[in-house]
């Protein structure tokens, strides 16, 4: 392990401060929502002038605007998550996936897979509902003609539609995934007496991904019996199935072929897509679809006598299995097995046939109902140069300086995976949820993103890290390396003390930060202040301000720190406060929550030694919880390096 020395720059009581010229940096964190309000004053201010403001008082902004010359005015940095891509995909999982294509790369290759088939703990099913993770297609709609923008199906089954009314001028339903499937399970309101239907996919694509031709697709085993009772539809894979879009690009509503309303495809976003026709005869009855779902890729799994709560004793409201798939049977490598290839597999503990069915994917441990995210494999060289080329463009189309990682705790840790059978990653040979898995793939984190700023030494990668102390066993110290500027959300609170899991005499690692050419925002709120215990007074406000500001000054860096004031939500944006958040409604919350007049006050730089009668701080370090390990002092202000027994290097 590398060895940190540690200079400790500007850890100095207020009392220290000597008349200079220091540098306030100020920073806002997710700015957004803006609209017409009024200033401290109650003179009015348009939207426009609330940008204008937050632009004029800031150094830094820790998220983004929506316009490229907002942000080129401001050092502006956006979100990322190097460790997820989605299975539902959105235009980054879109770009780099044709870049792969272009390149003769195995887009598979950037995700991780179980080699075995696993049972995971989900403790809230609501995640990834509404995604293939429930079997929900991206996009399903009907057409009336070739040319129709057609008429998309997004409300919740069960419907009534009449998705082949216009048949005889090439009406059809549309089905789209972003990954291949071979099967789908239909449900009808009407079935179908007389008539016949086919299934046809792409085959060939113009330069801009569109489709230009369709063929027809061999049915393996129709269990609808022609559309005459509920069952699904089960085909041969065919090797010529190309991702395409159905809309030329062009971005106009009519005219340029089926988008169903998604910009995505409406933009020329490409996904695997089927069409399936129905012809009959005037006598003969349409039949109406239902509902329509993928195969149970994920399904929910019953077991006797397992745990009620994971590892984090949350309770486990169901199991999922994710199947294994053995790549070693894949002898075509073309991520799917083959009936033959299936057969003949060795490991029969792996049961995918799709090797995107295989990913690793925390079940109930993701965000919210559209969350459809697997783990990525960040020590695969090709995801790195993918990532680098696609931050770079973007980066310079939005106007951006960098962009930051939000969640650098959802990794692959007993925080996010319960295990009840298998586990094990193949390209890790480790079991996800174990404390050897989660080091080896934090290591891979912190490289990735130390790697991401490599191309260019302006571009600022972020993370958000919380409170603990990076050096010490509860804080995350495999990110020191990792970043060039530090979010340290919620961490200045009004009572701040000198110890406890918080407290300044361990703050100190923003100084060893700072040293190695690192920026930290300390993000200050009301939480435990008289704020929260007293009310929302102008008088309570200030005195949490100014306490928390204080704060700051005591550890802040001349040109490394930033300063952010927030309420104590973690809900940002630029909207107007109520009376709930602060003493006056109707104010822009930026406007409202930094202590501008407080800011002007120049207190000087600290004199960087210690007067007569007066002590260095002395600065803690926790190793272990609980106490005694929690409170040990390992130097103080005046040292530049620091030692703790526990943690020799």
């Amino acid at each position: 392990m590398k060895k940190h020395v540690l200079l400790l720059l500007t850890l100095t009581p207020l009392s220290f401060m000597a008349v200079g010229s220091p540098t306030i940096g100020t920073a806002l964190v997710l700015p957004g929502l803006h609209e017409q309000g009024v200033d401290l004053l109650g003179l009015p201010m348009s939207s426009e002038s609330v940008i204008d403001w937050e632009i004029s008082n800031s150094d830094l902004v820790f998220g983004a605007y929506a316009r490229k010359t907002d942000n080129e005015r401001v050092k502006a940095i956006g979100y990322m998550y190097n460790q997820k891509l989605d299975l539902n995909s959105s235009w980054l999982e879109n770009i780099i996936r044709n870049d792969a294509e272009r390149n003769g790369i195995n887009f598979e290759d950037f995700f991780l897979h179980f080699s075995e088939d696993t049972v995971i703990a989900e403790v809230d099913k609501t995640h990834g509902e509404n995604t293939v993770l429930n079997r929900k297609p991206m996009i399903v709609g009907y057409t009336a003609n070739q040319d129709h923008a057609g008429f998309w199906l997004y409300q919740k089954p069960p419907w009534d539609a009449d998705v082949f009314e216009n048949f005889q001028q090439g009406g059809a339903l549309y089905v789209y995934h972003s990954e291949m499937f071979d099967r789908l399970m239909f449900t009808f309101s009407q079935f179908a007496r007389g008539g016949s239907f086919t299934i046809e996919y792409p085959t060939a694509i113009d330069a801009n991904g569109l489709v230009s031709e369709w063929s027809i697709i061999e049915i393996k085993e129709d269990k609808t019996r022609n559309i005459t009772r509920n069952e699904s539809v089960i085909w041969d894979l065919p090797e010529n199935w190309l991702r395409a879009t159905t809309h030329d690009g062009s971005g106009l509503s009519y005219g340029g072929g089926a988008h169903f309303g998604s910009t995505f495809l409406q933009d020329g976003g490409r996904l695997y897509v089927i069409r399936i026709r129905w012809k009959g005869e005037k006598s003969d009855i349409r039949p109406r679809l239902k509902e329509v779902k993928l195969d149970n890729s994920f399904p929910v799994v019953n077991i006797a006598n397992a745990a009620a709560t994971n590892t984090n004793e949350k309770t486990v409201t169901s199991w999922r299995k994710i199947r294994g798939f053995d790549t070693a049977a894949d002898l075509n490598q073309d991520n799917y097995l083959s009936d033959a290839e299936f057969n003949d597999r060795a490991n029969k503990k792996a049961t995918a046939r799709f090797r995107w069915q295989s990913r690793v994917i925390p079940f109930g441990k993701m965000w919210n109902q559209t969350s459809s995210w697997a783990l990525t494999n960040l020590a695969n060289s090709d995801y790195l140069q993918s990532m680098q080329s696609y931050y770079a463009s973007h980066w310079q189309q939005q106007g951006l300086n960098g962009a930051y990682n939000d969640d650098t705790n959802k990794l692959i840790g007993a925080n996010q995976f319960s295990v009840h059978s298998g586990g094990t990653i193949e390209e890790l040979g480790l079991v996800v949820g174990t404390v050897e898995a989660e080091k080896r793939y934090k290591n891979q984190f912190s490289t990735f993103l130390k790697k991401l700023s490599s191309v260019d030494s302006d571009v600022l990668i972020g993370v958000n890290i919380g409170p603990a102390n990076l050096y010490g066993r509860n804080g995350q110290s495999h990110l020191i390396e990792a970043a060039s500027l530090y979010l340290r959300e919620h961490y200045l609170f009004p009572s701040t003390g000198f110890s406890g899991y918080g407290g300044i005499s361990k703050f100190w690692d923003n100084m060893a930060l700072a040293y190695e050419g690192k920026s930290v925002i300390f993000q200050a709120t009301t939480r435990y202040g008289r704020v929260e215990y007293l009310g929302n007074s102008e008088e309570n406000w200030k005195q949490d301000q100014y306490a928390n500001l204080a704060i700051y000054y005591l550890n802040h860096h001349p040109s490394r720190s930033f300063f952010s004031q927030w309420n104590s939500s973690y809900i940002y944006g630029s909207s107007n406060t109520s009376s709930d958040n602060f003493w006056k409604s109707g104010v822009a919350k930026n406007i409202a929550y930094q202590p501008s007049s407080l800011l002007n006050i120049d207190l000087g730089a600290p004199l960087n030694q210690v007067r007569n009668n007066y002590e260095p701080i002395p600065l803690m370090l926790s190793t272990n919880s609980p106490t005694p390990a929690d409170y040990t002092i390992v130097g103080n202000s005046s040292m530049n390096k620091l030692v703790h027994a526990d943690l020799p290097n």
